[in-house]
């Protein structure tokens, strides 16, 4: 039967988003039949769904990604947090030089106005000696750079077997910039994905040649239109960011009752939540004979919502809940899933999920099993971490050489 062009969209979060992806993605892969997850036709990522973009087209598995983020594995080095953190101390002292006159500037404007200046005008007015950004990216793009690098991989999107565009934002006109396509199709990935990623006020903007560039998430955290011009039939939609449904909270735990930190999330993941929808709603409207999968947390998933979407420590404990919630979610909904994605020429068993969701509560708290459970694919066994995650990647690997033959 023929199989439809099929996308696999990616939305950002953050680590703990990019973390929530790779869990689901794990999940998705262990119940298609004869397919996996690096064998879509497109992909598009924005922010953190850049990365997992750009690792999938490059036919890393999403267990891989799982073991990279504890080890190092077929040439990936650990993901570790100066990767991500690197402080932006270039800018900082260069914008720092003009704190001085900014206070006194301050200073001088209060004394002329008085009441009639706030606390607000203050504050911008000092904001000349802030830096643009809390970190800079250069260390994130080395390190993708390096792993793109490797022998069987790829930093060029002209020379991948799969389409992969990148969404990220001109910072000067506001416009969404759509690496992978012309005129941007000769701009490195791992270059792209740091513009992509490039959140404002945790990362400076990244200059590509005469643009500043930022988080592709603030034109829409998930571009499916570019998946149907592209010619997608089928889209995969994975979005971890939803607002937290707290209707039924005790007395005192009311999300304003527990700081802006709590709200500002609140805020940040309602914005992305209701522009994800409404763009979806738009999609299949003028698309209909496009099918759409949408994989999100639930409105009640505490856990998504406890955790600070930039916390690094915590990427197991999110890559197990996406695996665990997700392959729920399709074992539940598993003849809805099965019949729409029989449409499309695609096989799916629900057969080994279940087993690993039934490994994973075998595993419990244990670190060891469970990550054995998630990196080798539902195995218990207790092999070195590198030997099981590279044993695990060339079963992978040999397997979809014999179904190619």
């Amino acid at each position: 039967m023929h199989r439809s062009k099929a996308a696999l969209v990616l939305a950002g979060g953050g680590v703990a988003g990019a973390a929530y992806e790779i869990g689901a993605l794990c999940a998705i892969d262990q119940v298609l039949e004869h397919l996996s997850v690096n064998e879509f036709d497109v992909y598009v990522g924005t922010s953190a769904g850049a990365l997992i973009s750009a690792c999938l087209a490059n036919n890393m598995s999403p267990r891989t990604l799982i073991s990279v983020l504890e080890s190092s594995l077929l040439g990936i080095d650990q993901l570790e947090p100066h990767h991500l953190y690197q402080l932006n101390i270039t800018d900082l002292l260069y914008r720092a030089a003009h704190l001085p006159g900014a206070l006194v500037q301050a200073i001088q404007r209060w004394v002329r106005e008085g009441g009639e200046v706030s606390l607000l005008d203050l504050i911008e007015t000092v904001a000349v000696g802030l830096p643009t950004g809390l970190y800079d990216s250069r260390s994130l793009e080395q390190y993708l750079r390096a792993a793109l690098e490797q022998p069987g991989r790829s930093n060029r999107f002209a020379d991948l077997d799969h389409e992969l565009m990148i969404v990220a934002t001109d910072l000067d006109t506001g416009e969404r910039a759509i690496f992978g396509l012309p005129p941007l199709d000769n701009v490195p990935i791992s270059l792209a994905v740091c513009a992509s990623a490039a959140i404002p006020i945790f990362y400076r903007p990244v200059r590509i040649g005469d643009h500043d560039y930022i988080d592709g998430g603030l034109r829409g955290t998930a571009s499916l239109d570019v998946a149907i011009e592209r010619g997608a039939e089928l889209i995969v939609c994975i979005n971890p960011m939803v607002p937290f449904d707290n209707r039924r909270h005790p007395p005192g735990a009311a999300i304003s009752d527990q700081g802006i930190q709590r709200i500002g999330n609140q805020v940040f993941r309602t914005f992305i939540h209701a522009g994800l929808h409404y763009h979806i709603k738009q999609v299949r409207r003028r698309h209909p004979e496009v099918d759409i999968i949408l994989i999100e947390p639930s409105r009640q998933d505490r856990t998504m919502f406890a955790e600070n979407t930039m916390r690094f420590h915590t990427r197991m404990t999110i890559a197990r809940h996406g695996f665990e919630s997700v392959a729920r979610q399709l074992c539940e909904h598993y003849p809805y899933y099965r019949a729409m994605l029989a449409r499309h020429g695609i096989t799916i068993s629900d057969e080994r999920i279940r087993q690993d969701l039934r490994n994973l509560q075998m595993a419990g708290d244990n670190p060891h099993l469970v990550r054995a459970a998630l990196v080798t694919g539902g195995s218990l066994h207790t092999a070195p971490a590198g030997l099981a995650s590279t044993l695990a990647e060339l079963d992978r690997l040999l397997s979809r050489l014999e179904v190619t033959r």
